[in-house]
Parts: C-alpha cells; sequence; structure tokens
C-alpha cells in the first residue's frame, strides 16, 4: 500500500486549529441542514395528507433553517478567509495559488450568488405566485414556478461540490 503524505501543517497555531473547527462545524450544519430538507422534509411533504398545512410547516422550518444557514455561511466565508494563507501567499499573483483554491473560491462565489438570488428574489417571488390561480400564471411564471426547487438542489451540489474541493485541499 502507498503511503499518503500527512496534510499536517507545522505552523498551524491553536487559533488556527479553532478556526478549522468552527470552519468544519458550519460546514456539517449547512450540508447537513440541505440533506436534511431535500432527503427528509421533502418527501414527508409530498406524502402528507393535508398538503396545504404541511407546506405551511416545510416553509416555517426553511424559513428557520435560511436563518441559521446565513449565519453559517457568513462563518465559513470569515473564517475561510482567515485560513486562506495557510494556502496561499496572499502577497503573490493569483496565477501562483493552486488551482484546487481557486475552484473552491470560485464554487464559493456561486453558492453565494445562487443562495442570495433564491432568497432575495426567488423565494419571495414563488410564495406570491403560489397565490395566484394556476389560470391567472404566464408561461414565464409557470417556469419560474418549476424551476425555483432547482435553485435549491443547485446549492445543495454546489455545497457538496466545494466540500468535495476541500477535502482535496486539505489532503494535497
Amino acid at each position: 500500500m502507498e503511503a499518503v503524505e500527512s496534510s499536517y501543517n507545522p505552523r498551524m497555531t491553536l487559533t488556527d486549529l479553532i478556526l478549522t473547527w468552527i470552519h468544519l462545524i458550519a460546514a456539517t450544519f449547512w450540508i447537513g441542514g440541505m440533506l436534511f430538507l431535500s432527503l427528509v422534509a421533502v418527501p414527508l411533504l409530498k406524502k402528507d395528507s393535508d398538503p396545504s398545512s404541511a407546506q405551511r410547516g416545510f416553509i416555517n422550518q426553511a424559513r428557520r433553517f435560511r436563518t441559521l444557514v446565513w449565519m453559517a455561511l457568513t462563518l465559513l466565508v470569515i473564517t475561510g478567509a482567515i485560513l486562506l494563507p495557510n494556502h496561499v501567499d496572499l502577497s503573490g499573483s493569483l496565477a501562483a495559488w493552486p488551482s484546487v483554491v481557486l475552484l473552491k473560491l470560485l464554487l464559493v462565489l456561486l453558492l453565494v450568488v445562487a443562495s442570495l438570488a433564491h432568497d432575495k428574489f426567488l423565494a419571495p417571488k414563488v410564495r406570491t405566485l403560489k397565490r395566484k390561480p394556476a389560470a391567472e400564471l404566464t408561461s414565464l411564471e409557470q417556469i419560474l414556478l418549476r424551476c425555483s426547487p432547482l435553485i435549491g438542489r443547485l446549492t445543495l451540489l454546489l455545497g457538496l461540490a466545494i466540500l468535495f474541493v476541500a477535502v482535496l485541499l486539505a489532503r494535497f
């Protein structure tokens, strides 16, 4: 069996370890919550005998979760920014940064943009559209209603991709 090089950084301080721990807790909360909503809450919603009541309950859960998600994402961005110098020379050119770091930063940016678009634009618009009778919806509004859940799934996929790239970053 081939030996794997350790990712241990002997220069890592206690502060770095605590920040990494906070970073991992925030990531675990975010990914775990998204997986719970996608794999448990939504399927239960679809099986409920009173869809209207179930949807209200889900919306309440999602709103509470959204507040905590933004706190977790804020922690992830802050701790990630503080820990970034452990992986790159900030005084050097971006071109000199490892591609895995650049990929992670790009995915984080996409995640933040998708989350903002979902929470600040799509979710309020969808709530308004769901109150309208289906016959009154324009074709664009119908597309928006069908695409809205995909944005939530996209944020989950982006989060899982970021987690995978983070593993690559930590191991190599």
